[in-house]
């Protein structure tokens, strides 16, 4: 859809513009940031503090991006019990979340979702670009138009405004509390302190290009997790070497760089231990030249690295290209075959056939999903994919991954509308 257009002006952009940032050196939170000892989700606490309603640890939320210029963004709900419930924010609030949605997290309670508002279809206005709402309820709380997020201009740049203006689309959203609502577009990375409504670009998450006439995103924040009080993703591409980064409270720059890693493009990151996460780097489409880079977030160093024959490549979606369940990583690299490769043996097989299940699923909407917690992996495709065409079919396939083979366990039609991510809630109470 439009990200396709953009994803092409901005390689045709990118060409033009040369690097203008170092290498950051590694450094923790200083200290006038906050404390980061504390840890008080609830979600991303223990299954002591679990919520009911939409916030069950055992629903899922789907996050339906729509047809933009045909309809506004919404929420499908699966239940416990399998239950599948459309629409749930509109039948709780009477509005639209937003337009061209991009992502959602949800962190004590409340659940955040982002979205561009490119259009109003019908002319419905949605209700903004950030919207707060009670979890439990899907209630709103807050919610932001794009003017209500503008942000300090950075040091070095050469627009004349001291205030600038975000860019849609948006790409992804992670919150570690209410002063620290980080979210990302194509020009960087952003800390909102949703107390203050102060909004600030975190240094060391962009470049500027054009002689400072422009700034321009170096994080790929697809997959972007919590670890603990701090938040970790990829970055690198045309102006800095490929890096892993962590982002912490009350900072507005990148806290840790770890630089100079092996693989062109971010495919995505997972957590594989208590204190560990794999950053998964590939080549450009199609091409088999992918990494698999492990890494001790205490000792801030690379604990192995594997090279693999395999696409992994995240094509034009924000989610991470790779989900781990299990000793398993499973991947589709845009198509309609997922493949899983062992973590032990670092062997792969085509492991779902989507097609077979799906005949008219054509287009993969997003990554395919797992949720570790019941082991199960979701995967959405349609018989089209067009920013102005609703699709006569799309399918939401939920797929038990725990044994040698799949069975499928659920199919879901037309109870979604081009999925933009799906969100097991399990993973909010995970860390």
């Amino acid at each position: 859809m439009n990200k396709i257009l953009n994803f092409c002006m901005m390689l045709f952009m990118m060409t033009a513009f040369t690097a203008g940032c170092n290498d950051i050196v590694t450094e923790g939170p200083d200290d006038t940031s906050e404390d980061n000892s504390s840890n008080e989700n609830t979600p991303e606490t223990s299954d002591d503090a679990s919520l009911g309603g939409y916030a069950d640890p055992d629903g899922v939320f789907i996050l339906n991006q729509g047809a933009p210029t045909e309809e506004n963004s919404w929420l499908t709900y699966i239940a416990p019990d399998g239950t599948v419930e459309e629409d749930v924010y509109r039948k709780v609030n009477g509005t639209a979340l937003g337009n061209y949605a991009q992502d959602l997290w949800v962190y004590n309670g409340k659940i955040y979702m982002l979205s561009g508002c490119n259009y109003s279809p019908g002319g419905e206005v949605s209700d903004g670009v950030l919207v707060i709402a009670d979890a439990v309820t899907l209630k709103r709380e807050k919610a932001y138009k794009i003017e209500d997020l503008k942000f300090h201009r950075p040091e070095g740049s050469k627009n004349e405004n001291e205030m600038l203006l975000l860019s849609t689309p948006f790409d992804n959203i992670a919150v570690l509390d209410e002063k620290n609502i980080f979210f990302s577009e194509e020009q960087g990375v952003f800390r909102f302190d949703s107390t203050t409504g102060d909004v600030n670009i975190i240094e060391g998450a962009f470049n500027f290009g054009n002689q400072g006439n422009t700034i321009e995103e170096v994080a790929s924040t697809r997959g972007i997790i919590r670890v603990g009080d701090c938040l970790y993703c990829g970055g690198g591409g045309f102006w800095q070497s490929t890096r892993l980064l962590e982002f912490s409270k009350g900072m507005n720059k990148v806290s840790r760089v770890l630089p100079d890693l092996n693989g062109e493009f971010i495919s995505g990151i997972c957590q594989t231990g208590e204190r560990e996460v794999m950053l998964a780097t590939c080549g450009r489409g199609g091409e088999k030249k992918s990494y698999l880079i492990f890494v001790d977030l205490d000792k801030w160093e690379i604990t192995k690295e594997k090279r693999i024959a395999e696409d992994i490549s995240a094509e034009f979606f924000n989610t991470s290209g790779i989900t781990k369940s299990g000793d398993y990583i499973y991947y589709a690299a845009g198509g309609t075959t997922v493949r899983r490769l062992s973590l032990d043996t670092f062997q792969a097989e085509d492991y779902i056939d989507v097609l077979k299940d799906a005949p008219e699923g054509i287009h993969l909407n997003c990554n395919v999903i797992a949720d570790s917690s019941k082991q199960y992996l979701y995967v959405a495709v349609s018989d089209i994919y067009w920013e102005s065409e609703i699709p006569n079919y799309n399918y939401l396939l939920i797929y038990d991954c725990s044994g040698d083979s799949p069975v499928l366990v659920k199919k879901i039609l037309n109870q979604t509308s081009y999925p933009i991510g799906v969100f097991p809630m399990k993973k909010f109470y995970d860390n």
